[in-house]
């Protein structure tokens, strides 16, 4: 080894984990006296870079699902934990969200061991959601390090419907079913949970205060039940509404309301028969003579709250009644005719209105009518001193003697008769005690 002369000696090795020290030690042996030597120390440090990502939704390290329930609408908060896990200094460090979220960090470089809180904001969509954080950053090597990780949340978005019915009939416009009044009322309300996530405290009311008896307080999602209630069916148009509410795990009460109707028919109907233009429901009504035309009308009324229909007149003696139309509206009225001819004596008939309601029985309605077919006659016998001397010659009497006449007058028909007068055809005075007669009255 000359002087001046420089040799160069290697060694290699792997580079282990942080800071390394050696140092090189150099020894000779001169011609003469002792040995020489020189040292001298090197470094390394072994850079073993790392990171890590601990995402957050609203709080939650919800790294499985469902996560955190929120309800749809409401805002989400993502907040990323990034540290530097290894043991040299980071730059170009980045995060993003698989689902384009734009996340917000307060620098790019951490030393060793440092964190950092990324932030990202958001509105919770309906249903399961899932979206995954990545971060990446730069040793001094050059080496690129990264890290995920997943969270998630539930939007909640709850829901109920109800859909009511009377008397098995959807009737959510008035008139809805016609029901005769006193007759039973069935309601029946389908309520589902039209959501995403289970309801709790689930319940019907009624506007009109019916007591609606339900088989259970809670529906998951998509199930239904049906709840039930009772009544009499009263007069007139009804209308009720029944309301279904439902409590979800967040947020607040859902609700939905469905209305139903019926009519409570009440049908009527009445008849004024009259005779001859005379309401005469009692005997003996107006004199007709015998063998006149008789006109005997029949006022029809529907006295109730619902149509009629087939409306039907008759007359218990027979007669033919004709009537304008066979329906009649609420309050509606029609007059029906009959004709004939009087009949002596007491006469009465019987009108009959029948007809049909939408539900429920026939009603009817009767009004008896009269006349009394007036058919007069009298009869006059006349006697000559006490003898019914209708043919000649008569009882002898001596000339100049008295004479006494009497004359027996008879009412024979069926009628009062007044202004009775009795005349002789030979000018004799002809006294009478009266001059009315009862039907089969004499004087």
């Amino acid at each position: 080894f000359e002087p001046g002369e420089t040799w160069v000696y290697s060694h290699s090795g792997t580079a282990t984990a942080g800071q390394y020290a050696n140092t090189g030690t150099a020894v000779a042996t001169p011609p003469v006296g002792g040995d020489v030597s020189d040292s001298d120390a090197s470094h390394y440090f072994g850079s073993v870079p790392g990171i890590s990502i601990e995402k957050s939704t609203n709080g939650e390290d919800a790294d499985t699902a469902p996560g955190p329930l929120v309800p749809a609408g409401d805002p989400i908060a993502w907040s990323y934990v990034v540290t530097n896990t290894g043991n040299a200094t980071l730059t170009g460090i980045s995060v993003t969200d698989d689902q384009g979220v734009t996340v917000t960090c307060p620098g790019t470089t951490l030393a060793a061991g440092e964190s950092m809180t990324c932030t990202a904001l958001g509105t919770a969509t309906a249903g399961q959601y899932v979206n995954t954080g990545s971060v990446s950053g730069t040793g001094p090597a050059g080496q690129t390090v990264g890290d995920a990780d997943v969270s998630h949340y539930f939007g909640s978005d709850p829901g109920i419907d109800i859909e009511k019915s009377t008397n098995g009939l959807d009737a959510d416009a008035a008139p809805g079913p016609y029901v005769a009044v006193g007759d039973p009322i069935a309601w029946s309300s389908v309520v589902t949970n039209t959501g995403n996530v289970g309801l709790t405290g689930v319940s019907v009311t009624d506007d009109q205060g019916i007591v609606v008896s339900c088989p259970q307080t809670t529906l998951a999602a998509g199930e239904s039940m049906t709840c039930t209630a009772s009544g009499t069916a009263t007069a007139g148009q009804y209308a009720n509404t029944g309301t279904a509410t439902g409590t979800p795990p967040v947020g607040g009460d859902v609700s939905d309301s469905d209305a139903s109707h019926y009519f409570g028919s009440d049908p009527g109907i009445s008849i004024e028969k009259s005779t001859n233009g005379e309401d005469a429901d009692t005997a003996p009504g107006p004199l007709v003579p015998a063998g006149d035309a008789i006109t005997w009308t029949y006022l029809v009324t529907n006295t109730g709250n619902v149509d009629l229909t087939g409306i039907a007149v008759s007359d218990d003696q027979g007669v033919t009644v004709t009537c304008p139309q066979t329906t009649l509206a609420a309050g509606e009225s029609m007059t029906c005719s009959a004709s004939g001819t009087a009949t002596a004596g007491q006469y009465a008939n019987t009108g009959t209105a029948v007809a049909t309601p939408p539900v429920g029985g026939d009603v009817s309605d009767s009004d008896a009518s009269h006349y009394f077919g007036s058919d007069p006659a009298i009869d006059i016998e006349k006697s000559t001193n006490g003898q019914d001397a209708d043919a000649a010659p008569g009882p002898l009497v001596p000339v100049g003697d008295p004479i006494a006449w009497s004359y027996v007058v008879t009412n024979t028909g069926n009628a009062t008769l007044t202004g009775i007068s009795v005349t002789d055809d030979q000018g004799v005075t002809v006294t009478c005690p009266g001059t009315t007669l009862a039907a089969g009255e004499s004087m």
